[in-house]
């Protein structure tokens, strides 16, 4: 079975640093952490676009990698914006 690359967008939680963000990222057990880059969007704005490696294929995978970005300290919100195959 192959792999999965699925990127995210995440909003920060209030007062947190984007690198702060990025650091607890890392540490996430649903997804094997790939790559995490700020992107202005505007007027001070910082979002975290992050890639995660999952298994191909499993729709649950993707569902609970979600739940556990959003349920971070230092994350306000995480949306999933893209899958392709690795």
């Amino acid at each position: 079975m192959g792999k999965t690359i699925a990127l995210f967008k995440v909003k920060p939680a209030e007062d947190i640093e984007p690198k702060d963000c990025i650091e607890q990222l890392k540490t996430s057990k649903k997804g094997e952490f790939a790559d995490a880059k700020e992107e202005p969007i505007g007027f001070g704005i910082i979002v975290v676009k992050a890639a995660f490696i999952i298994p191909e294929k499993q729709d649950e995978a993707v569902n609970e990698l979600t739940e556990e970005l959003n349920a971070m300290k230092k994350v306000e919100e995480a949306e999933l914006e893209g899958l392709t195959l690795l």
